[in-house]
C-alpha cells in the first residue's frame, strides 16, 4: 500500500463536499440546478497488461453533472417573474450578442421596454406585426410598446333580446323617443366614435298594428261569388276582412277557408247591403315591430324621413245623384285620388247591387303632417316567436340594420345591427346580449404572460393586446451545456444545437406568470451526503496514517 491510494481519497471527498457546499449555499437561489459528483477508480498502466492481482491506485472525480430536475413553482406579486413547468430554458442575449439560457425567470423591463433579467440580458421571443398577430420567426429582444392604445370607432352592435308578443301597439302612433307612449320597450348601451368619444345610444321598440293586404273582389248581386286568390305576404296573425253594404234586400254572404296553421277571423259573416259610401285610408302595411336608435338623444335617420299624414289623407267619399235603373252587373268606378307614401286600403260598399271598384290613383299629396324618422329596421316573427324568413334560402327579416351618423368633431361613421338573437315569445322584455365592438384610447396599466408565452398588455379601457411572445429552447442533452454563473449556460457540442419553440409545443414546458422556480436542492439530502463525504474524507486520512504507520515500523527495525 502506498500513500496513493489515500491522497486520491482526500482529493476526490474534498471535491465532494465542494459539490454539496455550492448546492447548500444555492438552496435558495432562483432557478438553480443542483450539481452531482460523480467518481472513478483509477489503475497504473502496465506494459505487461492486466492481470488478477493489479491493485487500484485509487479514485478521482470523473465528472460534476447539474440535475435538471423540476422545482417547486413559488408565486410571487411581481407580474414580469415567469417559471418554467417542465422543459425548456429562456433564451437571453448579453450585451456583446453572446446567446446564453437560464431557467431563472426573474425579469423587469428597463427604460427602453426591453424585458431583462438581473444581468441586463434581454429576453428573446417574437413580437406582433403592424395586424397586432403573432408570427413566429427570428427571436428577437422582447420589446414592450407602452404607446396608447388607439380608439376604435363602434362598427358592429349585437342584440338578444325579447319582445312581448301581448304587448299593444303605441297608444301613440307617430314614435318620439320622448315620448314613452309612442313605444313600447327601449334600452341603451355605450358606442364610441372615431375620436375614441363615447355615447349614448339608446334603442326603441314600437309594436305594429298586425299588416293588411288589400284584394279586390268581384262580387256581382245574386248568387256569384269572388275568390280571394292572392295570399302574398299574409303571415299568422293576419286578419281578413271582407266588408259590404247596399240598400235592403241584397246581402253579401262571406265564406273562408282557412290555410293550415293560419287563423283567420272575419266579421259579420252576412252584411246587409244598406248605404252607399267609400272610403279610402292610408295604410303603410308594416312589420311586427319597428326599431328606432338615437345618439345622445338625438334620433339617427336609417334610411329617409317622411311625414305623418294629414287629417285630409283619409276622405268620405258620398256618391250622390245616383243614376235610376242600375241593375246587377252595372259597374261604377270611383277614381278618387289617395294620399302618397303608402299602400291604399279602399273599403267597398254596393249599392243596387252594382260593383263598385276604387282605383288609388294617388295623385295628389296628402297634406303635410308632423316630420317621422324611419326605422331603423322592421323585425317580423313567424308562429314560434323567431326572426322570419322571407324565402328559406334568404337572411332573416330585420337580422341585419345600419344607422349612419356623424358625431360632432369625429368622421361620419355607420353602425351595423344584429338582431339575430332577439326573439317574439309571451313574456316580459328582457334584453339577454348587448354588445358592441368600439372602445375608447387607453394606456397600459399593466400585463401578463400566458401559458403560451404570449405577454398581455392590459389597458385602461379594458382591452388587452399581445404585446409579444416568449419562447423557450431546449436541448438532447441539458447537461452537456456550459454554466457560465448567474444562473446562465451556453451551448457546446456535448449538448448540442437549441431546439427553439412557443412554450407547450413540442416537448416545451407552459409558463406561469407571477411566479419562479426555486432551486431543485434538497437540503435534507444534501446535509446528508455531506456527512457521509466527511466520513469518507476522515476514512481517507485514516489510510494515510496506516501507511505513516507501517512506513515508521520499516524505519525502527535494528
Amino acid at each position: 500500500m502506498s500513500f496513493q491510494q489515500g491522497l486520491s481519497g482526500l482529493n476526490s471527498a474534498t471535491k465532494q463536499l465542494d459539490v454539496i457546499g455550492s448546492n447548500v449555499a444555492n438552496s435558495s437561489t432562483v432557478g438553480f440546478k443542483q450539481s452531482q459528483a460523480q467518481f472513478a477508480d483509477m489503475y497504473a498502466a502496465s506494459l505487461a497488461g492486466g492481470g488478477a492481482v493489479q491493485i487500484g491506485t485509487g479514485s478521482k472525480v470523473s465528472a460534476v453533472v447539474q440535475q435538471f430536475t423540476q422545482g417547486n413553482i413559488t408565486n410571487t406579486s411581481n407580474p414580469m417573474d415567469i417559471a418554467i413547468s417542465g422543459q425548456g430554458f429562456f433564451r437571453m442575449v448579453d450585451q456583446s450578442g453572446s446567446v446564453l439560457y437560464t431557467r431563472n425567470g426573474q425579469f423587469q423591463v428597463d427604460k427602453e421596454g426591453f424585458v431583462v433579467n438581473n444581468q441586463g440580458h434581454t429576453l428573446s421571443g417574437y413580437l406582433p406585426n403592424s395586424t397586432g398577430a403573432i408570427v413566429p420567426g427570428q427571436p428577437l429582444p422582447i420589446q414592450i410598446n407602452s404607446a396608447d392604445l388607439a380608439p376604435q370607432q363602434t362598427g358592429n352592435v349585437v342584440v338578444g333580446a325579447n319582445l312581448d308578443s301581448r304587448s299593444a301597439t303605441p297608444t301613440t302612433a307617430t314614435f318620439s323617443a320622448d315620448d314613452p307612449t309612442s313605444y313600447n320597450s327601449s334600452t341603451s348601451l355605450t358606442v364610441y366614435d372615431t375620436l375614441g368619444v363615447s355615447h349614448v345610444g339608446s334603442l326603441y321598440f314600437t309594436r305594429q298594428p298586425i299588416a293588411s293586404t288589400t284584394v279586390p273582389l268581384a262580387i256581382i248581386a245574386g248568387s256569384n261569388s269572388a275568390t280571394l286568390a292572392s295570399s302574398a305576404g299574409m303571415t299568422v296573425g293576419n286578419t281578413i276582412t271582407i266588408a259590404g253594404a247596399g240598400v235592403a234586400g241584397a246581402n253579401l254572404t262571406t265564406t273562408i277557408t282557412a290555410i293550415a296553421g293560419n287563423l283567420v277571423t272575419f266579421a259579420p259573416a252576412t252584411t246587409t247591403l244598406t248605404a252607399a259610401n267609400a272610403v279610402v285610408t292610408s295604410n303603410a302595411g308594416s312589420a311586427n315591430w319597428n326599431t328606432y336608435m338615437a345618439i345622445d338623444g338625438v334620433l339617427v335617420p336609417a334610411s329617409t324621413t317622411g311625414t305623418t299624414p294629414a287629417v285630409s289623407s283619409t276622405t268620405t267619399v258620398t256618391l250622390s245623384a245616383v243614376p235610376t235603373g242600375m241593375v246587377a252587373g252595372s259597374l261604377i268606378t270611383i277614381a278618387g285620388a289617395g294620399p302618397n307614401g303608402g299602400t291604399h286600403t279602399a273599403t267597398i260598399s254596393s249599392i243596387a247591387g252594382a260593383l263598385v271598384t276604387f282605383a288609388p290613383a294617388a295623385a295628389a299629396a296628402p297634406a303635410a303632417g308632423a316630420a317621422v324618422t324611419s326605422p331603423l329596421t322592421q323585425l317580423t316573427f313567424d308562429a314560434l316567436g323567431k326572426l322570419s324568413f322571407t324565402t328559406p334560402a334568404s337572411t332573416p327579416v330585420g337580422e341585419v340594420a345600419s344607422a349612419q351618423f356623424q358625431p360632432t368633431g369625429a368622421d361620419p361613421q355607420s353602425v351595423a345591427f344584429d338582431f339575430a338573437g332577439t326573439s317574439q315569445y309571451g313574456a316580459t322584455f328582457g334584453v339577454n346580449t348587448l354588445t358592441q365592438d368600439g372602445y375608447s384610447s387607453g394606456r397600459l396599466s399593466g400585463f401578463n404572460t400566458s401559458a403560451d408565452g404570449t405577454i398581455l398588455g392590459r389597458y385602461t379601457n379594458g382591452q388587452s393586446r399581445a404585446l409579444g411572445q416568449v419562447l423557450l429552447a431546449n436541448f438532447t442533452n441539458p447537461q452537456g451545456l456550459q454554466p457560465m454563473g448567474s444562473n446562465e449556460w451556453v451551448e457546446s457540442s456535448i449538448s448540442g444545437g437549441p431546439l427553439i419553440g412557443t412554450p407547450g409545443s413540442s416537448s416545451l414546458g407552459v409558463l406561469q406568470s407571477s411566479a419562479v422556480e426555486d432551486s431543485n436542492v434538497d437540503l435534507t439530502a444534501e446535509l446528508v451526503s455531506m456527512i457521509t463525504a466527511q466520513r469518507v474524507y476522515q476514512a481517507n486520512a485514516q489510510t494515510i496514517k496506516a501507511q505513516d504507520a507501517v512506513l515508521q515500523t520499516l524505519v525502527n527495525l535494528r
